[in-house]
């Protein structure tokens, strides 16, 4: 698993697919599941909000995660926007939703240990075949700053997975941090 897939709402009611429309237009490949942050330049030429994929790392904020795109009619056949690439992506901005996400497990493992502390995510390439990102939890920098992009509430909970803990193959269930509508928050 890549990339961070929204999986419920906080207090445990189901994540609906509520989405907003926005506009990308910026020099980077962006796929599904992807972190992205307003644009400088505000709105395209119909009012609508431009995103831009956010920057890994502390002090990036981030508007919310991509959830789908709209077709591009000049090739059905792409799954993402390649840079230089321009259209309508479908973000998930409420700051009320869990994420599942893998970590990257380099230079160390997120352990239980590190439920409800914060970490940045690690901006890696996505997959042009599945249209999925590669972004991955970072997890050799678990600590409670308040900068860091997304708090760690648990982990993922299905079948092997407790197995997987001290592996790069770990999925934790994490918040946005940095969200552009919440103040950022320490760990515990």
């Amino acid at each position: 698993m890549s990339g961070f897939k929204p999986v419920r709402m906080r207090d445990g009611s189901s994540y609906t697919g509520s989405a907003q429309r926005c506009y990308y237009a910026t020099a980077a490949n962006l796929f599904v599941g992807d972190p992205v942050t307003l644009d400088a330049n505000g709105a395209d030429a119909n009012g609508v909000l431009r995103v831009t994929k956010a920057t890994a790392g502390t002090a990036g904020t981030i508007y919310g995660i991509v959830v789908g795109m709209e077709p591009n009619r000049d090739d059905l056949t792409k799954k993402y926007l390649a840079s230089g690439d321009t259209g309508y992506v479908m973000v998930c901005t409420d700051p009320n939703v869990v994420y599942q996400a893998q970590e990257d497990g380099a230079g160390g493992f997120l352990a239980l240990a590190d439920i409800g502390l914060n970490t940045n995510y690690v901006a890696t390439a996505g997959t042009a075949a599945t249209g999925v990102s590669g972004s991955e939890l970072d997890s050799d920098a678990p600590v409670v700053g308040a900068t860091l992009q997304f708090k760690i509430i648990g982990l993922a909970q299905f079948e092997g997975n407790l197995a997987n803990v001290g592996t790069a193959d770990a999925v934790w269930e994490c918040t946005i941090n940095t969200s552009i509508a919440n103040p950022n928050s320490v760990g515990i």
